[in-house]
């Protein structure tokens, strides 16, 4: 006969409960009583709150150059990390004499069981919310313990978070001023630097470049007047030579006439006689020949060609001794003698300013080469000077903000909430204990029951019987119940 699988039914596990009850109950039993006891066993811890406040500065913070803020878990960290340190803990410790304040390990066992939060906002907002509160635990055996331990804590904390501000702020201070000075004294031997280096190029400076272009254009336009004033004196010292050179070969007196430009012309007998002949001819077109002007002019023609006879008949020596005592010959001569200087001094005036137009020239043509030059010392002091000018301005909100934090007048952390005494201990806690000892039963009594079944070999009722053997039941004896 082959081998059918028996079907399980419910009734199946109500009857498996009813026969092995105990085997159920009794670890369940034993895991509760052993709840207990942990309970009362397993040391209780107390944990005691307090929360602390950010008050708001007393002082606008516009008026310091604050840094940029922190986020949440910036900030939260931040905290934790200077509420945990050893400075703090160690205090704590001596103050509240729980032992040598330098042993690490107890420094490390009271760090541990402190623990900071962020207590739950009033109002659920979208924005994100600024951490101006925090709640800090500790947890202890002793109620009172942790009680005293918590508020030790903030108020350590408090006092030496006003400490460090401060002292951070006087540090802050005072090493800015060390910068400011540092830099104030590099600026002052770049500037030396710039001024000697300046100094050694004056005139040939990039931003002189455009008065030296002007001035070469201006003693360009003198050399050019110069020029032209040179050679009008040339053409009038040549024009008194020649006049000098006519009186000496004409051999007759020197008549001083008005010459152009204000000067002064000589004439000889013969030039006389020329100019007369000349007039006389004029006048004869006029009048007639008994004309009182015809007849003057014929006596004075005839006057000077005697005259011109007479110089011609002179020596040499006496023409010349008559020339110089002439007034006009004298004249001439002084003329020639100043329009030679004049001619010396427009000379010299032209070399000079040849000379300076060169010179401006050469300035003009370095000036790109000694910009580069300079280029590396004026970066350098620029440099210098807008670090000085930042470090100044941070010296000053420095300043400020030492002053703030001497007067306690900027962001400060007080005790919003003391710690109070608590009552209920946090650990163990009594349901989750009792929840875990009864899971316990409960998986203990049903593995015991099934392992109780599955090594039972005994039938307990007619299908059991048929399944065992393969026979079918003609009947069944119902349980009789004892008397």
């Amino acid at each position: 006969m082959e081998d059918t699988p028996r079907s399980v039914h419910a009734l199946d596990y109500l009857h498996l409960v009813r026969r092995r009850k105990w085997w159920l109950i009794v670890p369940i039993v034993l895991s509760v009583v052993a709840g207990l006891v942990l309970l009362r066993v397993l040391p209780k811890e107390y944990r005691s709150n307090a929360t602390l406040a950010v008050a708001a500065p007393a002082v606008s913070p516009y008026l310091v150059n604050q840094a940029t803020p922190l986020d949440n878990q910036e900030r939260l960290r931040a905290l934790s990390q200077q509420l945990l340190a050893t400075p703090i803990l160690s205090r704590v410790v001596q103050e509240e004499g729980l032992g040598n304040a330098s042993d690490d390990r107890l420094v490390s066992r009271i760090r541990s069981e402190v623990s900071i939060s962020v207590p739950d906002p009033v109002a659920q907002v979208n924005e994100p919310r600024r951490l101006d509160a925090f709640v800090v635990s500790y947890g202890d055996e002793q109620p009172t313990r942790a009680q005293r331990i918590v508020n030790r804590l903030v108020s350590v904390f408090v006092d030496e978070n006003s400490k460090r501000r401060a002292a951070t702020a006087e540090g802050t201070a005072a090493f800015l001023q060390t910068q400011l000075d540092a830099s104030q004294q590099r600026l002052g031997e770049l500037e030396a630097k710039l001024r000697a280096s300046k100094e050694s190029f004056m005139g040939q400076l990039p931003e002189q470049t455009q008065a030296n272009l002007s001035t070469l254009s201006g003693l360009r336009q003198q050399l050019e007047a110069n020029a032209t004033a040179l050679r009008g004196e040339q053409d009038r010292l040549s024009m008194i030579e020649r006049q000098l050179e006519s009186v000496r070969q004409g051999n007759g007196d020197v008549i001083i006439v008005p010459g152009p430009n204000g000067g002064t012309q000589a004439q000889t007998p013969e030039t006389r006689v020329l100019l007369l002949q000349r007039e006389l001819a004029d006048a004869r077109t006029m009048y007639t020949e008994k004309h009182p002007e015809v007849q003057r002019l014929q006596e004075e023609l005839r006057n000077a060609r005697q005259d011109a006879e007479a110089e011609k008949s002179k020596p040499v020596s006496d023409r010349m001794a008559q020339l110089s005592l002439d007034p006009g010959y004298r004249q001439l001569t002084a003329d020639r003698e100043m329009s030679r200087l004049r001619i010396r001094d427009l000379q010299r005036a032209e070399g000079d300013l040849r000379r300076q137009i060169g010179t401006y020239q050469a300035r003009v043509e370095s000036a790109p080469r000694v910009e580069q030059e300079l280029a590396s010392v004026q970066r350098d002091y620029d440099l210098e000077r807008q670090q000085y000018a930042e470090l100044s301005s941070k010296l000053h909100s420095a300043t400020i903000a030492e002053n703030v934090e001497r007067n306690r007048s900027g962001e400060q952390f007080t005790v919003l909430y003391p710690a109070s005494l608590p009552t209920e201990p946090t650990r163990p806690v009594p349901w989750r204990v009792m929840l875990i000892a009864l899971a316990a039963g409960i998986c203990l009594g049903a593995g015991a029951t099934v392992a109780r079944e599955y090594l039972d070999r005994s039938v307990h009722d007619a299908r059991d019987l048929r399944d065992e053997f393969q026979l079918p039941v003609l009947g069944e004896v119902t349980r009789i119940q004892p008397a």
